[in-house]
């Protein structure tokens, strides 16, 4: 009897040591999925720190210019970036990448991780790549950043040209000979190329148009050489060849006179409606986190601020602006409502 006693209790104690045991296997899987539940929390939030802050930006960042180098798009961008380097704390590299009026450049950003490490300088040119068929790119599929410079349009001409001296003379000349004079711009499709589009709608003349593939640099060394007529550009582009003396600045196709050059006339002086702009700015992949996009809408700030690129504006008689990222996105907009009916005007909108 007491031998059967002992046999059912050792079975008993049995029994509850499984059970014991099955219960411990159960805690333990049961922590280890809350661990692998905080583990993947924390992976989701990798931008951000113990405190709940963002970690942003950890590395360097590639800012993507899609002109080449020396142009002041790519001047612009290396002033401020050097900035802002002091700021972040992580460098910034600069790529030029070139071509298809700036599609190219802007294209790769576009398709790279929306995670605020690869960023570009934009111009105005996103507003009609659509239009001139060199992209499906759109300001849709951009996150802006902010917008940091701008530049009026500006015809200069050869110093010693005897056949005109100024803009009514330069105009009247263009209506005697309709499509003799080369007018030398920057990319096809690009915001100069606009201005010349423009200006002969609203003045009635007929020009020969010449692109420059490489963008506004060089186009001033081309216009002193001879070998066009016309440099519809920016100053800024041209500055080598305005501080030689070898070309001459004869009007600007801006509201008012260009601060640096109060001399110049502007076009609406001599009756003629026609103010053409190219803006300069910052974008991002779209679906970049706002919260990424603040801390580079800062950053910028901070630099365009600075006593670095207010001294580079100086030096090379350019324009200073800030927008930020929500009043940009408003102007990119606009800049597609301005420019894309004067390409359907000139049937240049594919």
């Amino acid at each position: 009897m007491i031998k059967r006693f002992f046999q059912i209790l050792g079975i008993a104690v049995a029994a509850v040591m499984i059970m014991a045991g099955c219960g411990n296997d159960s805690g333990e899987k049961a922590a280890s999925a809350e661990k692998d539940s905080q583990q993947k929390e924390t992976s989701g939030n990798a931008a951000k720190s113990e405190d709940g802050s963002s970690d942003y930006p950890s590395k360097k960042i590639e800012v993507i210019i899609p002109q080449g180098v020396g142009t002041g798009s790519d001047l612009i961008a290396r002033v401020l970036t050097s900035v802002m380097e002091k700021d972040l704390g992580v460098p910034f590299v600069c790529t030029n990448v070139e071509g298809g009026s700036t599609s190219i450049g802007l294209q790769q950003m576009a398709d790279s991780e929306a995670d605020g490490y690869t960023i570009a300088m934009n111009m105005t040119n996103l507003a009609t790549l659509k239009a001139l068929g060199y992209s499906e790119l759109s300001r849709e599929d951009v996150e802006a950043i902010c917008s940091v410079n701008f530049d009026g349009a500006s015809l200069f001409i050869k110093k010693g040209e005897e056949r005109f001296t100024n803009l009514p003379e330069l105009v009247e000349y263009a209506k005697a000979h309709p499509g003799e004079l080369s007018w030398g711009t920057g990319q096809a499709g690009g915001m100069w190329h606009m201005a010349i589009l423009k200006f002969c709608s609203v003045a009635g003349i007929e020009v020969n148009v010449v692109p420059n593939a490489g963008g506004g640099v060089g186009l001033g060394l081309t216009l002193a050489n001879g070998d066009i007529d016309v440099a519809v550009s920016c100053p800024v582009d041209c500055i080598a060849q305005l501080d030689s003396g070898d070309i001459e600045f004869i009007a600007s196709l801006t509201a008012e006179r260009q601060e640096s050059y109060p001399d110049v006339p502007t076009a609406r002086e001599s009756g003629w409606d026609c103010e053409v702009y190219s803006t300069r700015g910052f974008v991002a992949p779209k679906g970049t986190p706002s919260d990424v996009i603040a801390v580079l809408e800062k950053a910028f700030r901070n630099a365009v601020d600075s006593e670095e690129y207010k001294e580079y504006v100086t030096s090379q008689n350019t324009n200073m602006i800030w927008r930020g990222a929500d009043e940009y996105t408003a102007w990119l907009k606009e800049e597609v409502d301005t420019y894309v009916p004067i390409l359907e005007e000139a049937g240049l909108a594919k």
